[in-house]
Parts: structure tokens; C-alpha cells; sequence
């Protein structure tokens, strides 16, 4: 199914989709994203994302979340805090140690190697916002390319790539701008921040 992003039902459909378990193309903060509920029980799918993007098993995938979600999934701390607040919504995807109880419920085909180790982000998306909170649950939102390519701003560009692919709803946001991916940080240990991919915004390292 394709939909537009002005469309008056788009929130209603892509909500049940996601809550299905669906595989979803979307326009986020950056670039077009593919993704699927996060959850255990959507192991299949989440296989199948890997499938999609010719991905390697091992090469771990990010969660898109709401701010008020992330207090579920991780130990919020006064340093993570901080950072958060400063670089939430916006273009960092921030990995954390996921120890709290709500975190057994995440998929741990995010990352292979280290279930507990896992990338969130806060896009700056007002639709995309609106979508997470009403699924409930993290959505996975790596970029819709094949492993290797260019990250894409329309949907034809992707319909190339994935042409012969199983993905239930597309969500046409036009032409977007483009903006480089995410930068990503890892926060496992919140007092040394580590800066693993420099992208769409600049990480201080002192806060």
C-alpha cells in the first residue's frame, strides 16, 4: 500500500501497520527510513529488514523513539540527561546499555553480537513522532537503501532498490531535502562518550 503523508488517515494506517508487525518505508528527519516494531515478537520481521537491505546479520540496528519512551529502555542518569536534552530531537543516535525491565522486551536481532547494547534516536519529525507514540513501541529506522548505497530522499529511488521486496506500506513524503544520516555516539559509559560515525549534527564531547 502507498499512502501520502497529507493524507488525513496516514497516523491511523501507519499505526496499525506498525502494530502489526508491518514493513513500513517512511520519511524521517533525514532520509527515508525502513523499519518495523522493534519487539521480540517481531522477530520474523525484524529478519527480514536484514533480508530487505542486504544487511549483515551482525551489523547491529537502531531504535526511533519517543523522549518519553527512552526512560524504558535505559537508566536515565543526570549526564545522559543532559546530553539528551541537548541533542534530542535531532540527528544523533545515542547507544546505551539497556538494563531496565521494559528492555527484555526489545528484539535481540538488534544487535546481534550484544542485545543489551542498542542505538536509539529521537527523530525531529513531527508525523514520525506522533506515529511512535501512538504504536507504543520502538520502531526500527534504519535508512531505506541496500547495504553499501547512498542513503534515498524519494520513493522511486527506493522502489528501484527494492523492487522485488515484501514491504506492506510505503509513506510518500515527496522529495525530501537532503540531509546526511544520523551521527552516532556510543554512551555505554556516559562519562566517555565515544563518537562512531560523524553525520548530521556535530557532538560536543565535553557537555
Amino acid at each position: 500500500m502507498r499512502i501520502s503523508i497529507t493524507d488525513p488517515h496516514m497516523i491511523s494506517i501507519a499505526v496499525k501497520e506498525f502494530k502489526n508487525g508491518s514493513i513500513v518505508v517512511f520519511p524521517t528527519d533525514t532520509s527515508y527510513g525502513l523499519g518495523t516494531v522493534g519487539l521480540r515478537w517481531n522477530n520474523s520481521n525484524i529478519r527480514r529488514i536484514y533480508e530487505i537491505k542486504s544487511r549483515p546479520i551482525d551489523h547491529p540496528l537502531s531504535l526511533l523513539v519517543t523522549k518519553e519512551m527512552i526512560s524504558s529502555y535505559i537508566k536515565i542518569n543526570p549526564l545522559i540527561k543532559k546530553i539528551l536534552s541537548k541533542y534530542w530531537p535531532g540527528g544523533l543516535t545515542a547507544i546505551f546499555s539497556c538494563e531496565t525491565k521494559g528492555s527484555q522486551a526489545l528484539s535481540p536481532l538488534l544487535n546481534f553480537k550484544n542485545p543489551q547494547k542498542i542505538g536509539f534516536r529521537v527523530p525531529n519529525h513531527d508525523l514520525l513522532l506522533k506515529i511512535i507514540e501512538k504504536v507504543g513501541s520502538p520502531i526500527i529506522g534504519t535508512s531505506a537503501n541496500k547495504s553499501g548505497s547512498n542513503p534515498k530522499y524519494d520513493l522511486h529511488s527506493i522502489s528501484q532498490e527494492f523492487s522485488q521486496e515484501t514491504i506492506h506500506l510505503w509513506i510518500d513524503a515527496g522529495k525530501l531535502t537532503e540531509i546526511p544520516p544520523s551521527t552516532v555516539v556510543d554512551l555505554t559509559d556516559p562519562s566517555n562518550p565515544i563518537l562512531l560515525r560523524r553525520g548530521s549534527v556535530t557532538f560536543e564531547e565535553s557537555i
